[in-house]
């Protein structure tokens, strides 16, 4: 059993109590991240996002003070901070449970607020963990609550968080990814909630505050104690710092909107510095409890402020395409971590030397408005500044097409060319304002450019948002009827089961299925009006552009039919995926000529099909000698060559082959290589390890390669500019393989003009190329690459300039403080009462 106000207690008691931290960590993570994503499906808005994930605080303002302030007031005979603890945790519970399970805006917040309000209640937990840990035992133990804190957090990100939107089925039961998660949260919760509850032992203090009443003469003089108001000086700068390390909320939106990383990734990402933490938190522990906590602390304030700093301008000036590497984020990320780590190992013990126990709750409860007031600035102030920032300086919400010019054209040259030109009336489509007109540079890579031939031509336009808005609602809605209806079924499908009859007749006895089908309707019919919106301004950015669009078919520089001689070549064994990738990389740097090298299962064991183009007008022989010659030179120079030099082919064929030169939107090569990924590939070259700048185009040539239809393929960079060059080895076409399609544009009709009696195939070919190119973030040029409607792009990293400034602040009221308790004015009574004891 744990006591409370012991002078020396043994290092397991410390153990025990940061335990419920931890579990308390992990459920901030899932009402903080987890929460996130499940308020945003149904709202789209950072700032109504961020006004949501605010209300917790104001309500947490007038709530949390008060059981702070009591709990220094009252006795039990389960003690004076208990009760309020396991009132506390059986309402978040309760709300755990229930989460996941609501089925629209208003019984989710209603759920979350139930959440908040429980958790607010659990104030007096802090200074319980205080009363049972004296103060030279606290660094220390702030650092095992850190180190059982982060793997919590850990544990969220790695093992959960990607599991979000995962289906699965327990006893014919469908669970969602969603509801395990905080289901698991809640079961935490109640096991620790058993060892509050049965393993801890409050003492009675004695206190001369016992029995004073709640007026609200007693909470406000109670509160400006002149003992604790200067305290809240260094109360509210951390709290203005308490996002040094991110934007909040937010910062998970950078991480999936902006920068398209999956939630999975983001997970591995930030468990990745979870592990490293677990190493370094032991280290920072015993070098915070050697150092002047206050000089130490505000010493990582300031660096602190100046890695985001550094982060920021990092991001936005050194980066082309503004998109950190997931190794970037890792060092930056984890660089920040331990600063954050040693911030809060100095701040929690520092800010509890000032206060003495009989004053510990109403410092909580002071300590608690004061924080909360700052952090409802922070955390709306940086929504309300990404929301602005996005009105100011991002392209509007309303119809997008992207367009292909024939000739590169300046920012300002073209956007001045739009807005002045006379756009006609098309249809039914609304009158095109200059001042609705918005044109970037587009590339899907992300590169940021100020010149450039594809351009993103956006008008804003208010109903269309409108009409989004509704049709965004209404797939909410349907989405939870569609959830609830798919549960009723499986309940019933189990039940049926149970009796022993069929149950695929399973269904409902009240069915959702007619107010389904009416949404579904509806949807329908907004979809349908903003596409028209979006075919209509396609039509008038065509006319408005012209001539100044690339003509249908330019984009093939050249299509020319071949043949390749695929030879094949016995070997031991079969080789790693990888092993065969630096053989191709090295035989086709020795022969360029050389398209592919793919495993083949020949009637002996394990076989390599060589492939390369018949060049020149040269002969099966003349090329099969080249090909020989190629690969004995590199049997000697290669170490762990997979073919050996002298090899005698297997088997040798001749097929026909493709290449074609195509013109595509950004640069195929990665050339530039940012500074931290090059100290990461100089750490791995003696690995082997060696950055392609050709990777992309590797990697669209390897998901091209299909056994039935293009079992070789090679991708490399074309003959001119922003142009690529694949060459495909045609397979024989199975008997009776229905043709494509006639040729539908220009393109199509060059291709089949060039590919004759082999047109179906090569069309085929052309559209597999297509989607290939673009999942690696290269776009074969059109003149009109896609139109839609699109939402307010916003920029989340816009937020870190509202930080900067709140940090600013936060570090000069830490300063302040300092100055006062170098003058006198303040003392750390609460240190003094523990040596007086």
């Amino acid at each position: 059993m744990i006591v409370t106000c012991k002078q020396e207690i043994p290092r397991r008691w410390v153990i025990f109590a940061i335990l419920p931290w931890a579990s308390f960590t992990f459920n901030s993570a899932v009402v903080g991240t987890a929460f996130l994503f499940s308020l945003k499906k149904f709202i789209e808005n950072p700032a109504g996002l961020t006004f949501i994930m605010s209300i917790p605080g104001i309500l947490a303002m007038a709530v949390s003070p008060v059981a702070s302030f009591l709990s220094d007031r009252i006795w039990t005979r389960f003690g004076r901070r208990k009760p309020f603890i396991i009132v506390s945790w059986t309402g978040m519970l309760t709300a755990m449970i229930l989460m996941p399970l609501m089925p629209n805006f208003w019984l989710l917040l209603a759920a979350y607020i139930l959440y908040h309000f429980s958790s607010d209640l659990n104030s007096p937990m802090e200074p319980l963990k205080q009363e049972i840990i004296p103060p030279k035992d606290r660094v220390w133990a702030t650092g095992a609550m850190a180190w059982c804190s982060n793997l919590a957090t850990m544990t969220f990100y790695f093992v959960m968080l990607g599991r979000f939107d995962d289906v699965s089925y327990l006893a014919g039961l469908k669970l969602d990814g969603e509801w395990v998660i905080y289901w698991s949260a809640g079961l935490l919760l109640a096991l620790l909630l058993l060892l509050i509850i049965l393993g801890i032992k409050e003492t009675d203090p004695k206190s001369s505050l016992r029995g004073q009443k709640l007026t609200l003469r007693n909470f406000v003089g109670g509160l400006l104690d002149r003992e604790l108001w200067p305290v809240y000086l260094l109360v509210f700068g951390n709290a203005c710092l308490n996002f040094y390390a991110g934007l909040g909320a937010l910062s998970n939106l950078l991480y999936t909107d902006q920068w398209d990383y999956t939630k999975q990734e983001m997970g591995v990402n930030v468990a990745i510095g979870g592990i490293a933490n677990l190493f370094i938190i032991g280290l920072l522990t015993a070098f915070a409890s050697k150092l002047n906590r206050m000089k130490a602390y505000q010493t990582t304030l300031c660096l602190s402020l100046l890695g985001n700093v550094l982060y920021y301008c990092y991001v936005e000036f050194v980066l082309p395409d503004k998109r950190p590497t997931l190794f970037e984020i890792i060092v930056f990320g984890e660089t920040l971590s331990v600063l954050a780590i040693l911030t809060g190992l100095l701040y929690v013990p520092l800010v509890y030397d000032y206060v003495r126990r009989n004053r510990m709750g109403t410092y909580a409860a002071g300590a608690s408005i004061v924080g909360l007031a700052a952090r409802l600035i922070t955390l709306n102030g940086v929504g309300l500044f990404v929301t602005f920032y996005a009105s100011v300086f991002q392209p509007p919400a309303g119809e997008m097409t992207r367009v292909v010019l024939h000739n590169p054209a300046t920012r300002s040259e073209f956007v001045s060319f739009l807005q002045q030109a006379s756009w006609p009336a098309v249809d039914s489509a609304d009158p095109i304002t200059a001042d609705h007109l918005a044109a970037d540079v587009w590339q899907a890579n992300g590169m940021i450019a100020q010149t450039g031939r594809t351009w993103e031509i956006r008008h804003g336009n208010k109903d269309s948002e409108t009409l989004e808005k509704r049709k965004t609602d209404l797939e909410a809605e349907k989405s939870a009827l569609l959830s609830r209806e798919a549960m009723a079924r499986d309940m019933e499908a189990a039940r049926l089961r149970k009796l022993g009859q069929d149950p695929s007749t399973a269904h409902p006895g009240h069915s959702l299925q007619p107010r389904i089908e009416e949404l579904s309707h509806e949807i329908e019919k907004l979809d349908a009006i903003l596409k028209t919106r979006a075919a209509d301004f396609r039509k008038q950015v065509s006319t408005v552009l012209g001539g100044r669009l690339m003509a249908d078919g330019d984009q093939l520089l050249d299509a020319r039919m071949g043949q390749a001689l695929v030879v094949e070549y016995a070997i031991a064994a079969r080789p790693a995926s990888r092993a065969i990738e630096q053989e191709l990389d090295a035989l086709r740097r020795q022969d360029p000529a050389v398209i592919d090298m793919r495993p083949v299962k020949i009637a002996d064991g394990y076989g390599l099909a060589v492939s390369t183009l018949m060049t020149g007008g040269e002969s099966s022989a003349e090329a099969q000698h080249r090909l020989q010659a190629s690969l004995d030179h590199l049997g000697v120079s290669r170490q762990k060559s997979l073919v050996t030099a002298d090899s005698t082919p297997a088997s040798s064929r001749i097929q026909p082959a493709v290449t074609l030169d195509l013109q595509v939107v950004e640069e195929p090569l990665d050339t530039y290589v940012s500074p931290v990924s090059r100290l990461l590939h100089a750490m791995l070259a003696p690995f082997g390890h060696e950055l392609n700048p050709a990777r992309r185009l590797m990697a669209t040539g390897s998901s091209l390669r299909d056994p039935a239809q293009t079992n070789h393929v090679r991708a490399i960079p074309g003959p001119v500019e922003r142009s690529i060059s694949v060459t495909a080895v045609l397979e024989p076409q199975a008997p009776g393989t229905p043709p494509r399609a006639t040729p539908g544009n220009k393109l199509e009709e060059k291709l089949s003009l060039v590919a004759g009696d082999k047109a179906p195939e090569i069309l085929a070919f052309y559209d597999r190329l297509e989607k290939a190119a673009a999942a690696q973030r290269i776009t074969i040029a059109h003149p009109v690459l896609t139109s839609g409607y699109v939402r307010m792009r916003y920029d989340y990293m816009s937020g870190y300039l509202w930080m900067f400034f709140m940090g600013t602040i936060g570090i000069i009221l830490t300063l302040v403080f300092g100055k006062l308790e170098a003058r006198g004015i303040i003392r750390k009574r609460g240190v003094e009462e523990a040596l007086a004891s």
